[in-house]
């Protein structure tokens, strides 16, 4: 493996994991070391006291019962016993009677230094002696070493050792082997958006079928991929439809102008400027059209919501356009209205209907009759506009919702296709939905915020 991939693999999240999981693997085991250490010297001490304590009883014993020589007998025979104490009787002189403790002893426990077999390093208080006085007046000394209580310990640390070598190589090995897999899969992320940098936004991350954290990063990387290729195939898409829409009104603004330069009279010659200025507040209102769409989907007038009512909206609106209806030869029906309180933008709402009424009345024959209703109860308030005209077809009824998007039938009658997008947008914006259904016959356009979407 290369210095590079040594770096990479050092300097990577797993491997760092696992290298502090290690470091607290170590500091478990040492804590269980000196645990086991400090246990085994406490249970040995303890034992060896015990194991003195009875055998000092049982000489003494024996010493009040049957006399001091009954008692050196018995410990010149149990001296012979493989793991036996060490015992000192000395009598009321300070002579020793028996024993090879060489100690200067006084009463109660000690612990002393005693030398090893060759004489020269000494063990530390390792070694603990009971002296207690005699009834002959002497004193009595019984030892034990803390030897064995060491092998104990020594076997157990020794263990603990190669259990934590172990552990702590699996654990390295281990953090190695995921960590080799967590870098390719990163690598095969990070190339995956490095395509999609450079303009692939057909690459996709491999490897999310998972639930891991890699995995659940890869399926927000696809959808994330997905979104941006949607959003710039929407972009080009708006372009194409932007420029076709622009060319018509922008080839007769230039008629016009030709018009107007080579007119004969004055009178032409304004005729054509009208004309001119038409086409061009035409192509303004297409241009308004789309900074307003622009502005409502970024959710910048969601600053200005406050509680408005609805049916006072729907009122007002179809006021303005009653005269308008009836003029065009159609019919406006109004109710029941119920009232109907929810938080928003009372302009962008009153566009979004007034865009409905126009549709309406440019899309039906005349004799139509345009029909505005409010429903509000527990579940949801529900505003619709229908119309008993052609309608639109089932399978046209989402796309038409789309800006700029018109049906064959209805590119000779003026716009853009944007005012079905407005209104799209902005029930978007309010927390509402909004769907086209049959009539029969006709469109029915229904405005539905549901409990939680209302104040």
């Amino acid at each position: 493996m290369s210095s590079e991939r040594l770096d990479r693999l050092f300097a990577s999240t797993s491997f760092r994991l696992s290298a502090i999981y290690a470091a607290l693997l170590i500091a478990a085991f040492v804590i269980a070391g000196l645990g086991a250490w400090t246990a085994t010297r406490n249970a040995a001490e303890h034992e060896v006291r015990e194991r003195v304590q009875l055998e000092m009883d049982a000489l003494l014993h024996e010493m009040r019962v049957e006399g001091t020589p009954a008692a050196i007998a018995a410990i010149r025979a149990r001296a012979h016993i493989p793991g036996s104490l060490d015992y000192r009787l000395a009598d009321a002189g300070g002579r020793v009677l028996i024993g090879d403790l060489d100690l200067a002893p006084h009463k109660g426990w000690a612990a002393i230094d005693l030398p090893n077999a060759d004489g020269d390093s000494r063990r530390s208080d390792d070694f603990l002696v009971l002296t207690r006085a005699t009834p002959d007046g002497g004193l009595l000394s019984i030892g034990d070493d803390l030897e064995r209580a060491e092998l104990v310990r020594n076997a157990v640390l020794g263990a603990l050792f190669w259990v934590g070598m172990g552990a702590l190589l699996a654990t390295l090995a281990a953090g190695f082997v995921v960590t080799r897999r967590t870098l390719k899969r990163v690598d095969a992320l990070t190339g995956v958006v490095a395509e999609a940098a450079a303009g692939n936004l057909f690459a996709r991350a491999p490897g999310d079928r998972g639930d891991d954290d890699l995995a659940r990063l890869s399926r927000g990387v696809n959808a994330m991929l997905e979104q941006i290729d949607a959003l710039v195939a929407s972009v080009r898409r708006v372009s194409t439809d932007i420029a076709h829409d622009l060319r018509t009104p922008l080839t007769h603004l230039r008629q016009e102008l030709e018009t107007a330069g080579a007119a004969a009279t004055p009178a032409a010659a304004a005729a054509a400027i009208a004309g001119a200025q038409a086409k061009v507040d035409e192509v303004l209102r297409l241009f308004e059209a789309i900074l307003r769409l622009s502005e409502i989907e970024a959710g910048a007038a969601r600053a200005r919501f406050a509680p408005v009512d609805l049916a006072s909206i729907v009122e007002r609106v179809s006021d303005a356009y009653r005269l308008d209806v009836e003029e065009s030869g159609r019919t406006l029906h109004v109710g029941p209205l119920i009232a109907a309180e929810i938080e928003g933008d009372a302009d962008l709402l009153a566009q979004a209907l007034a865009n409905l009424i126009e549709n309406a009345m440019r899309h039906t024959p005349r004799g139509a009759a345009i029909k505005i209703g409010l429903r509000a109860d527990q579940e949801a308030v529900r505003l619709s506009i229908e119309d008993d005209g052609p309608g639109v077809p089932e399978s046209d009824r989402v796309r038409v919702l789309a800006p700029f998007m018109r049906l064959d039938r209805s590119r000779s009658t003026p716009g853009a296709g944007l005012g079905l997008s407005l209104v799209n947008a902005i029930a978007t914006l309010h927390g509402a939905s909004i769907s086209l259904e049959c009539a029969n016959p006709g469109l029915r356009a229904v405005f539905r915020w549901d409990g939680r979407a209302r104040r």
